[in-house]
C-alpha cells in the first residue's frame, strides 16, 4: 500500500508528448522557485513560523549548498501548527503573487501535500492536468505529530496509510480523462494508474475535495505538540518511513541555499540516510538522476514568448553542470539552533 512509485511517475510517461527541460529552461525553473522560496522564508523569518527543507532540497543544501544540479522544484517540511499560521497570514503577505493551494481549501486540489504556486505561470504534471490554474510553485509537506502511546501511533499510521492511498486512487479516477493520452506508449505507467484507477472507483460517490480532506484530518488527528515523535505522512516514505523522534526534524540550523539562508534539520544526516541510504552524499550517474514529468510550462510575463511550451517533443536530460564538494557541508553556525515552538 504504500509503495512508492514517484519515480515511476516521473519519468515512465510517453516522452514524445512531454516539455524538453533543457539546461536553459531548467535555469528559468530554478530562479523561479528560488523566487518563490525567498518571499517565502521572509514572511516564515518574520512570523517565526519554523520550518525545514525537506526531500532533494535538503539534501541540495547539504550536498551543493542549493539547487541539486538537475532538479527543478523545492520541497519543505513544516510543522503544523506553524502551517496553520502560514494559512492565516499567506493571503496579507504574498496573496498578490502567489497562491497557497491546500488540502483543507482548495478546490480539486486532490493532494495531501500543499503548494505555493506562482501566479501568471503554467505548471503541469501528472497531478495537475486536471487543474485549471496550476502554477509553477513549491511543496509543502506539513510534519505531523503522532501518539506516544505505540498502540495509537501504530493505528495512526495504519489509518493515514489507507486514507492517503485512498486519496491517490481517488485522484486518479478523477484525472484519468485527462492522463490516457500520455499512457498510451508508457505501458507500465499506464498500468500502476489503472490499477489505482479500478480501487478509486468504489469512493466516486465521494467528492476528491472530501477525500482529501478526510486525508488531511487522519493526518493530523494527534494535538499533542509535545509529542516525542513526529512524521511526514504526505512525504515520499509515507507514515512510517517519515517517522523521527522530534527533535531530528524539529530542530533547526542556518545553511547556505543558492544566495540565501535556509533552515535545514539539525540532524540532517539522520533524515537524509533515512531518504536516500547511507550514501546520499555521492552523486548519482546520469541515468539515475530524477526527473519530473511535464506536461505544460509557462513561466509568464516577458518570459511567456520564450518560455511557454505544450508537451511535443522529447524530454531532454538537462546538463549537470557543477556538482558540489562531496563533502558533508557544516551548519553554518551551531549557534543558530533554533527549537521549534511547542512542537
Amino acid at each position: 500500500m504504500a509503495k512508492d512509485n514517484r519515480n515511476l511517475f516521473k519519468t515512465g510517461f510517453s516522452r514524445d508528448d512531454l516539455v524538453t527541460l533543457d539546461d536553459e529552461k531548467l535555469h528559468r525553473m530554478q530562479q523561479t522557485t528560488l523566487g518563490i522560496l525567498k518571499d517565502f522564508v521572509d514572511v516564515a523569518d518574520r512570523y517565526h513560523l519554523n520550518y525545514c527543507m525537506g526531500g532533494g532540497s535538503c539534501l541540495g543544501a547539504v550536498r551543493h549548498h542549493g539547487f541539486i544540479p538537475w532538479d527543478d522544484d523545492v520541497d519543505i517540511n513544516i510543522p503544523r501548527r506553524d502551517y496553520n499560521r502560514l494559512m492565516e497570514v499567506f493571503d496579507r503577505e504574498l496573496g498578490e503573487r502567489y497562491c497557497l493551494n491546500t488540502p483543507e481549501k482548495t478546490h480539486d486540489h486532490g493532494q495531501s501535500n500543499a503548494t505555493i504556486t506562482k501566479k501568471g505561470t503554467v505548471y503541469r504534471s501528472y497531478n495537475e492536468l486536471s487543474k485549471e490554474n496550476p502554477g509553477i510553485g513549491i511543496d509543502l509537506f506539513v510534519i505531523e505529530n503522532t501518539y506516544d502511546n505505540p498502540v495509537l501511533r501504530k493505528f495512526q499510521g495504519i489509518f493515514s496509510l489507507v486514507a492517503g492511498y485512498i486519496l491517490t486512487c481517488r485522484k486518479t479516477t478523477h484525472d484519468m480523462p485527462f492522463l490516457e493520452p500520455y499512457l498510451r506508449d508508457a505501458p507500465e505507467v499506464a498500468a500502476a494508474f489503472r490499477k489505482k484507477d479500478r480501487f478509486g472507483r468504489f469512493f466516486r460517490w465521494m467528492s476528491l475535495d472530501k477525500v482529501t480532506r478526510m486525508t488531511a484530518r487522519q493526518y493530523g488527528i494527534c494535538r499533542n505538540d509535545r509529542s516525542k515523535y513526529v512524521t511526514v505522512p504526505s512525504g515520499r516514505k509515507h507514515f512510517f518511513g517519515e517517522m523521527y523522534p522530534r527533535e531530528v526534524l524539529c530542530e533547526t540550523v542556518r545553511m547556505p541555499f543558492e544566495d540565501i539562508e535556509v533552515r535545514v534539520a539539525r540532524d540532517y544526516d539522520t533524515y537524509m540516510r533515512g531518504l536516500y541510504g547511507d550514501d546520499y552524499m555521492v552523486i548519482p550517474p546520469e541515468g539515475k538522476h530524477e526527473q519530473h514529468a511535464i506536461m505544460e510550462l509557462d513561466f509568464g510575463g516577458e518570459a511567456a514568448a520564450a518560455g511557454a511550451v505544450n508537451g511535443n517533443a522529447a524530454m531532454g536530460t538537462p546538463a549537470d553542470g557543477p556538482d558540489g564538494s562531496g563533502a558533508k557541508a557544516a551548519p553554518k553556525d551551531e549557534g543558530t539552533l533554533s527549537r521549534m515552538r511547542g512542537l
